[in-house]
């Protein structure tokens, strides 16, 4: 078959343009690739934040870094320094000019925006067949990352929603030296709720309220305690809206796309990107695009996010169980989390790369007899049903 693209990437957002940067930097077998992308422009309305580590990839990118985090309840807190991994911000304007420097720099690489597929791609014997409003093409690769249909209940065990606001006081408030990672205090018991204080200078912050629900909640549901979350951080000061930014991040996804064919993988916050405990997608974001770019500059063609151990997928579960089930010990099971394991050993764990040793510390920072408690509510769940029936 002739086609127009040796690849066609659906969606320009982090996972799509990350790929497209690898196959700019070594196309290999891969010259001609065609990325699809639904906005009209890009704007700076979202921040990655990770632990640094031994890819310098994006260093010249990251605006913050900070040694000192902070987990806090109504009634303790935990206060741990990370020196040795500094936990950094990557904002998705900064992400957004490289990458479109990078790919104006490759004519092999076309970008297009403001582009809606017209129907869902065709698979073909040997390629797939892309309809869209500027043309049909036809490709020998698709890689999808759209995220898909909005998130709706039941489709994730949690879903992790978040709406923040970028401010600026009229006098000091904030800790520079320190990010807020956790802080329950103020939070009701219902839901598993906290605020997150990315602090950019005394007098800056990019302050959010986070929610861990089985209900996705929009920029208006999160409105209120947003804004009581910010009369708290505030302490009395006035404040200025720099920008905002609202998401929601899929915590256990429960079903895989219904899309398959030869030549295709799906990638991106709803294939596999998301970390199921956590929500950390950015750095996962890259690994997978390291390794899908290098298959396809070999000719064999794409592959989707690397499966989770079945050891971190088990972890992973049973903690949202437990989040699901009794979220008014969130916040004390993360102090226990922050206080109780080795810093360099929970970062570790929390970034994909645990040793047994850190899992046996993790397990031990924690109250056995709730997760016990929630081992036997799922052992004893078809049983019940049966039961039932």
């Amino acid at each position: 078959m002739v086609t127009d693209a040796d690849l066609v990437i659906l969606g320009g957002g982090c996972a799509g343009l990350s790929l497209a940067m690898r196959l700019a930097e070594q196309p290999g077998s891969c010259r001609r690739v065609v990325v699809l992308e639904a906005r009209q422009h890009y704007q700076n309305d979202r921040t990655w934040c990770f632990w640094q580590d031994s890819c310098a990839r994006f260093d010249a990118l990251v605006s913050h870094r900070w040694t000192q985090l902070r987990v806090r309840s109504a009634h303790d807190s935990a206060v741990v320094s990370c020196a040795q991994s500094p936990y950094q911000l990557l904002e998705s304007g900064a992400f957004y000019q490289k990458a479109l420097a990078v790919l104006d720099d490759h004519p092999q690489i076309e970008l297009h925006r403001g582009v809606l597929l017209t129907q869902a791609p065709t698979p073909l014997s040997d390629g797939w067949l892309v309809e869209t409003p500027l043309g049909v093409l036809r490709a020998a690769c698709l890689v999808d990352t759209r995220p898909g249909q909005q998130p709706v209940r039941g489709e994730a065990r949690l879903w992790q929603s978040f709406l923040g606001h970028e401010v600026r006081t009229d006098r000091p408030v904030f800790d520079p030296n320190c990010v807020e990672l956790m802080d329950f205090a103020g939070a009701g018991t219902d839901t598993v709720e906290f605020t997150y204080v990315l602090p950019l200078a005394v007098d800056r912050a990019l302050v959010e309220t986070t929610l861990f629900d089985p209900q996705p909640r929009s920029a208006a549901d999160l409105a209120d305690r947003q804004q009581r979350a910010l009369t708290r951080q505030l302490h009395g000061a006035s404040a200025e809206t720099i920008r905002s930014e609202h998401g929601i991040l899929p915590m256990g996804l429960s079903a895989k796309r219904p899309l398959s064919g030869p030549r295709y993988c799906a990638a991106g916050l709803y294939s596999g990107a998301a970390r199921p405990a956590t929500g950390y997608a950015f750095q996962r974001i890259q690994r997978w695009a390291d390794a899908c770019a290098m298959t396809l500059r070999e000719g064999k063609g794409c592959v989707g996010h690397a499966a989770d151990s079945w050891l971190t997928q088990a972890m992973d579960d049973l903690f949202l169980r437990v989040l699901s089930a009794e979220p008014q010990l969130a916040a004390d099971l993360f102090v226990r989390l922050f206080a109780r394991v080795p810093t360099p050993r929970l970062i570790r764990f929390l970034s994909d790369g645990a040793t047994l040793g850190d899992r046996a510390c993790v397990v031990a920072a924690l109250p056995p007899l709730v997760f016990l408690r929630q081992l036997m509510r799922t052992a004893l769940l078809p049983a019940t049903r049966q039961a039932r029936a």
